[in-house]
């Protein structure tokens, strides 16, 4: 008889990533009304965070690949969201929100918090906090 819906699974790893691709969903969804993706709407957020980081800096702190992080920012490049600064060594590339990136991310936050309070509203706060805490632990310690 095939699942009629998701699944508890034993592992892990499988199970993190059925909450990711549930969670993603919903935040994709929020954001699809201003032409976001969360994981575009998290690396404008990171570069507003950290003015002028490099590429390494940016997957380091989302914990992502750098290939990864590289063709996504090219993306954002693109649309004019973010430019990049030559470094002291000239084959650093310094990234930074332009105008039209910080209108963009201030455009998404009201959809960005929709989703915040939509996952609060299931958990609550002490159970939201605890996910948070609990999901920082895990990055901290497998990928810094």
């Amino acid at each position: 008889m095939p699942a009629q819906g998701p699944v508890r699974l034993p592992c892990h790893c499988a199970s993190l990533r059925q909450a990711t691709r549930a969670i993603t969903q919903l935040y994709d969804g929020e954001l699809r009304s201003v032409g976001l993706t969360s994981t575009q709407f998290n690396l404008l957020e990171a570069l507003q965070i950290f003015p002028e980081a490099r590429t390494s800096d940016v997957a380091g702190a989302l914990a992502m690949d750098s290939t990864t992080v590289t063709r996504s920012l090219k993306l954002l490049e693109n649309a004019g969201w973010i430019q990049f600064q030559e470094g002291v060594d000239l084959r650093e590339k310094r990234w930074t929100l332009t105008r039209k990136g910080r209108a963009k991310l201030e455009s998404a936050r009201p959809y960005w918090q929709q989703a915040q309070d939509q996952v609060e509203k299931i958990l609550g706060v002490k159970q939201r906090e605890q996910l948070q805490d609990l999901s920082f632990k895990l990055v901290k310690a497998l990928a810094g």
